[in-house]
């Protein structure tokens, strides 16, 4: 049945395009037959394929079938155009395929618009409706998790021994399992870049306001990141409900001396703002909304510092407002470049970092980690920025070692391990959920030994 379904599809198109033909025939031969031309019929047939440009016979009237053979005409003329260049697309992208290097990009959010303008010419394809064969790499950058998800499981036989990036914003990277699999997050490169392109230099008291999946990721990130003295104390006030993210996060009085104070209802008083060291406004899907509470904190509080304004869609808003205190972050250059997305240079740091732990102290090879082992050494990686500002003033190993082992921990208690005497992956349990201070002089010299090997080969 299928088949006389194709077939008859066929018919027709075919069909439609050399209807014009005759029916132009039809009409012309009459009329040069009255006017004594030597050759009617052939006059007709320049005539009626003239029809597929759009053009008709001056002094022959275009009478209502003619009219219709013409525009008949000029729709299979574009037909054809359009056939003419998916082909001539076609070729273009099997020629890019010869390439090993090559990355196919669907999606139709601005982030995938941004990465595929941002790769090497010869080294991209735009991925459209038809699946296209033999890359190197695929991304899947569409407007939701559940068209991302869609378009992977209705391809999953074209794609499950490909290298596959997928965007989601609602399901952690450390639950993946397949080794193909690369996960990534708009709100978790937005986080990771905004700590990295404005650090901190010493304790703070930091208002966020907006908990979304990028206010969520603010907190997390600056947990693991902003590590700079054994002795600090952050302040982390969160303005939005974080009751779902307490239940997820069971562990987060274990970010000792950081504090985390929640305040569910959202709502802060104009002049308590004046008492923090940063204020970072970061509206998760209300990223519209931002505009208005900076404009309202400059009106209502005498602030001291920056205000710190997500902003996906660009600087618009310190523009409008005309404040050099406003400083937008979250665009797509910030968040969606190719490094961001393949994050490659923090992947072989952290396999390099772990191959060279295997080869000092044995373990599993990296190939074989889980996910969850796997970004603990990307999450470390990530640390370097720090570490590199710390080194520069002059601070010890050993110190940077307990700041690592403190990052190391974070990173456990935010994934909700908990000390035990005995490790336990499948418990989350681990027994160096300790202080720096209590661990071993064996453990504390592994640490120093992996920070010494992280410097050299960073």
């Amino acid at each position: 049945m299928k088949n006389n379904y194709r077939t008859m599809g066929r018919l027709l198109s075919i069909l439609y395009k050399i209807l014009p033909f005759f029916i132009g025939i039809y009409c012309y031969f009459p009329v040069f037959a009255r006017q004594d031309r030597v050759y009617p019929f052939l006059d007709a047939v320049y005539s009626s394929i003239k029809l597929y440009s759009g053009s008709t016979e001056s002094g022959i009237p275009v009478g209502g079938l003619l009219q219709i053979a013409r525009f008949l005409a000029l729709a299979a003329t574009l037909n054809l155009l359009i056939n003419g260049l998916n082909k001539m697309t076609d070729i273009i992208n099997r020629v890019k395929l010869l390439d090993f290097n090559t990355t196919v990009v669907y999606g139709d959010s601005v982030y995938a618009g941004y990465l595929f303008e941002n790769l090497e010419l010869k080294q991209r394809i735009r991925g459209e409706e038809k699946f296209i064969d033999s890359a190197e790499r695929y991304v899947l950058m569409f407007s939701s998790d559940a068209r991302n998800l869609a378009f992977y499981n209705r391809n999953y036989e074209s794609l499950k021994s490909k290298n596959v990036y997928i965007m989601l914003e609602n399901i952690a990277r450390q639950n993946i399992e397949n080794p193909l699999i690369t996960v990534f997050s708009i709100s978790e490169n937005c986080a990771r870049q905004y700590w990295k392109d404005y650090p901190v230099t010493h304790s703070e008291k930091v208002a966020i306001i907006g908990f979304g999946n990028v206010g969520k990721n603010i907190l997390l990130y600056g947990l693991q990141m902003n590590l700079i003295d054994p002795g600090q104390h952050f302040v982390y006030h969160i303005y939005g409900n974080g009751a779902e993210f307490r239940r997820e996060h069971t562990e987060l009085a274990q970010m000792k001396p950081d504090e985390i104070i929640f305040h569910d209802d959202g709502v802060y008083e104009f002049a308590e703002m004046e008492s923090f060291d940063r204020i970072i406004i970061c509206g998760g899907k209300e990223a519209d909304h931002n505009i208005e509470i900076a404009g309202r904190l400059l009106t209502a509080a005498p602030l001291r510092h920056q205000i710190y304004v997500y902003a996906p869609n660009g600087d618009i808003i310190s523009s409008i407002l005309g404040n050099d205190r406003i400083i937008c972050f979250g665009t797509a250059k910030e968040t969606a470049t190719p490094e961001i997305i393949f994050n490659g240079r923090s992947m072989e740091a952290a396999r390099r970092q772990h191959e060279f732990y295997q080869k000092r102290y044995g373990g599993t090879p990296w190939e074989k980690l889980d996910s969850f082992k796997r970004y603990s050494n990307v999450s470390s990686s990530d640390y370097m920025h720090t570490i590199n500002r710390l080194l520069e003033q002059g601070v010890s190993m050993e110190v940077i070692a307990e700041l690592e082992h403190i990052r190391w921990n974070r990173y456990h208690y935010i994934h909700n391990w908990k000390f035990g005497p005995v490790t336990d992956s499948i418990k989350r349990v681990h027994n160096c959920l300790i202080p720096f201070a209590e661990l071993s002089e064996e453990e504390k010299r592994k640490d120093v030994e992996a920070i010494r090997s992280k410097i050299r080969q960073d």
